[in-house]
């Protein structure tokens, strides 16, 4: 009995040993397959860093540039998915910064309103009233209140088989493959649509807890609590900025559209790092380096037990739908 039962011991053994030979080399597959690249061998910006080696679905499905759109576009998306900004000089912005910035780029002729431009190198190094250099690429800092967050392209009733997604994350669906659109003011008595400045947390090595940004559990406290994003300075040239107070309009098929209400098309994009201040008044938080709190602590700093996502980020899948049919 004793041999016998010692026999079963060591097949059973042999027998976990060859699952796990079969299943260790899938993972590593995996990983060996990812389309999206980093900035290897630096480790991800800021916050991010502890998430480095936590690629996401989507890192293995869709590549730097998206689905093909265009040269433009490519270099667009590629800006979109930049992790490569130098993080030593981290610049504090303003609102006014962004209007600055906007007002600028208006008077370069060869950059046209929604129309991802040709080259990106006049959005480098850009003069701003002050006599002060700034542009894209470089990583900023703003204090704000959060006005609204949204995972952005996501269908609300049918997530994973309604839209089209967004090109620079090749069209996927669902919440899980988007960006979460951030829609922040530096005055939290000020909510007027055309002063609002733009963030977008990117899907690509986003940490579990940022993917929740947008629960209904965070809204209130983030309307009350200065948050501050650090990341990448970027010029969305698919969008047109407000003017005089009202949302850009522009043409599609003959009909007058407006665009999405905001101070500039430039963007934190993509964020890097996300605090919240325990405070309420900027000037407190600002003032005081202790007060703020990585966003990932945010949950046990509620004491919540748990924290839910928005109803249309419920449906999850590891297989999405696109209408991309090129990607990179």
């Amino acid at each position: 009995m004793n041999r016998r039962k010692s026999h079963h011991r060591i097949v059973g053994m042999l027998f976990f040993f060859a699952l796990n030979l079969v299943i260790v080399p899938n993972i590593f597959t995996v990983q060996g397959q990812l389309k999206f690249k980093k900035c290897d061998p630096q480790p991800l910006p800021l916050q991010l860093a502890e998430f480095d080696n936590q690629p996401q679905q989507i890192d293995s499905l869709c590549g730097n540039k998206g689905c093909f759109k265009g040269a433009a576009n490519n270099k667009q998306n590629e800006a979109k998915n930049n992790f490569c900004a130098p993080t030593t000089n981290i610049i504090p912005v303003t609102r006014e910064t962004f209007k600055a910035l906007q007002n600028a780029v208006n008077k370069i002729p060869t950059i046209k309103p929604r129309v991802p431009p040709a080259s990106r190198a006049k959005l480098k190094n850009i003069q701003l009233p002050d006599g002060s250099k700034l542009g894209e690429g470089k990583v900023v800092s703003f204090v704000g209140f959060v006005l609204s967050a949204n995972h952005s392209n996501v269908n609300t009733t049918k997530p994973l088989t309604t839209g089209n997604g967004e090109s620079v994350q090749c069209n996927f669906l669902g919440c899980a493959y988007n960006d979460i659109h951030v829609e922040l003011t530096g005055d939290q008595n000020d909510t007027k649509p055309c002063d609002k400045v733009t963030a977008e947390i990117v899907p690509h090595y986003r940490p579990a807890a940022w993917d929740k940004f947008d629960s209904p559990d965070y809204q209130e406290f983030l309307r009350q609590h200065p948050v501050r994003l650090k990341g990448q300075l970027f010029y969305d040239g698919s969008h047109i900025a407000c003017k005089n107070g009202k949302p850009g309009v522009f043409f599609e098929k003959g009909k007058k559209m407006s665009d999405m209400p905001r101070i500039a098309v430039w963007e934190i994009h993509p964020v890097y790092s996300i605090e919240v201040c325990k405070k309420t008044g900027k000037s407190q938080c600002i003032n005081d380096e202790t007060e703020w709190i990585p966003f990932t602590d945010l949950q046990s700093f509620l004491g919540l037990t748990t924290v839910k996502s928005t109803k249309k980020c419920e449906e999850t899948t590891t297989n999405p739908k696109s209408p991309c049919q090129v990607k990179q």
